[in-house]
């Protein structure tokens, strides 16, 4: 399906979004009517187009469908990228049930991205329909509350080389990771210098932790468990 021959209507996603955490459980047909709330509604974004930042935000939570995001925080000395969300991916939990004006990240499409966004309102309303938006809503934020608590791990004192194999161990699929920023950007996402981050990278790999495939690591066996 191209991307201008995509649907704007929000229930002609139904089935892709029953794979996201909100809708887990939940048959077709009874998503759809979901999707049908006010306000839902599907938004295209081009590569690098702003869809979240901490002064505007939809104060709504997005689904997306098609395409990627990448995460950022920005301060006076520049931008650090957080991560990259992908197909299926949620975010806008931040913006939702409370008072303050600012959002707490940049959210930018990495690519043409399609994205389903739920306004607060119909998220109450979904909820005291069904449930299982509760139940599920709440796994969702108890998920993101514990990676936030292993990410904080991170900031503990610990070796340059301990921080640089938290980071491939947290971001490796199937044991294997590749990353989506350069090494700049995640030497600054490490807070390290590149000539470091390249030290750290080549004594992980003479101790077998990780090893070298291509411009990817795969992880060794004891620290892919």
């Amino acid at each position: 399906m191209s991307a201008t021959s995509r649907s704007a209507n929000p229930t002609t996603y139904a089935s892709l979004v029953s794979g996201t955490f909100l809708f887990a459980g939940i048959p077709e047909e009874d998503i759809r009517t979901l999707l049908g709330e006010d306000g839902v509604r599907v938004a295209h974004y081009e590569k690098d187009q702003v869809i979240f930042e901490r002064t505007t935000n939809a104060r709504a939570l997005a689904v997306i469908l098609y395409g990627s995001c990448l995460v950022t925080k920005e301060s006076e000395t520049g931008r650090m990228p957080m991560s990259v969300l992908k197909q299926l991916d949620l975010f806008g939990a931040a913006a939702l049930f409370h008072h303050e004006p600012d959002y707490v990240a940049r959210v930018a499409a990495s690519e043409s991205t399609w994205v389903l966004l739920i306004p607060e309102d119909a998220l109450k309303s979904m909820m005291k329909k069904d449930f299982r938006i509760v139940e599920n809503y709440l796994d969702y934020l108890t998920a993101r509350i514990r990676f936030l608590s292993e990410r904080l791990d991170g900031f503990l004192p610990q070796s340059v080389e301990d921080r640089v194999l938290r980071h491939i161990s947290s971001h490796a699929e199937n044991g294997v990771y590749r990353s989506e920023w350069s090494v700049s950007a995640l030497a600054d996402a490490l807070r390290i210098s590149r000539t470091t981050l390249y030290r750290a990278i080549d004594k992980l790999v003479s101790e077998g932790k990780i090893e070298r495939c291509g411009r990817a690591f795969r992880l060794s066996k004891g620290e892919n468990e």
